[in-house]
């Protein structure tokens, strides 16, 4: 496996990864480390979140341990089992909750990309400032992000920074690099999911 640690799926989301897949291996005392028996590996949807990413992979771990229960049992799978190599390991460490904050000062891909991996748990959040065009005050208001995806408007990619906009029932923010995110589905606090 190329992700080894305590967040692989949602570590490799979060790098945007294109392909994944699953490995039956040995268990040795080191981490991630014993020998494959067998892999199988997929395409990564670029709207696939870590949930249902997870479930999949478990779905496919699963047949993949039944197909080869028998070498298991009998013996023969340790012959064909082929050592991992470990400098092409990458660590995928524990999530941490404070990862959890958006800055819209990335490329609208890294916060696409954190979104997705970050669905569940912790979840990803952002500050906006929201402007009274009354009385001129501003308020901070902090929403949860659960779905987006990449704005590929050229309208909406020449617009301010720091900037949003309302297109189609959904919010569009500017980003870093020119570019810009769509978020699909939001959450107030104390409210449920729109």
């Amino acid at each position: 496996p190329l992700y080894r640690g305590a967040a692989p799926v949602q570590r490799a989301l979060q790098d945007g990864v294109e392909e994944t897949g699953v490995s039956l291996a040995f268990t040795v005392r080191k981490l991630d480390a014993g020998a494959v028996i067998a892999s199988k590996s997929f395409q990564v949807d670029d709207q696939i979140k870590a949930p249902e990413l997870l479930s999949l992979l478990f779905s496919e771990g699963s047949k993949l341990l039944i197909r080869e229960l028998p070498s298991i049992f009998d013996g023969s799978a340790k012959s064909k089992a082929v050592p991992q190599d470990d400098s092409k390991a990458t660590l995928a460490p524990k999530i941490a909750p404070d990862e959890a904050w958006l800055s819209f000062d990335q490329e609208a891909f890294i916060l696409h990309n954190k979104v997705r991996a970050f669905a569940g748990w912790p979840g990803t959040r952002a500050k906006v400032l929201v402007l009274d065009d009354k009385s001129g005050q501003q308020n901070e208001l902090e929403l949860k992000i659960i779905t987006t995806r990449i704005c590929q408007s050229t309208e909406v990619l020449n617009g301010e920074q720091d900037y949003v906009t309302f297109k189609k029932g959904s919010l569009v923010f500017s980003c870093g690099g020119g570019t810009a995110l769509e978020v699909l589905e939001v959450q107030l606090p104390g409210k449920k999911a729109i």
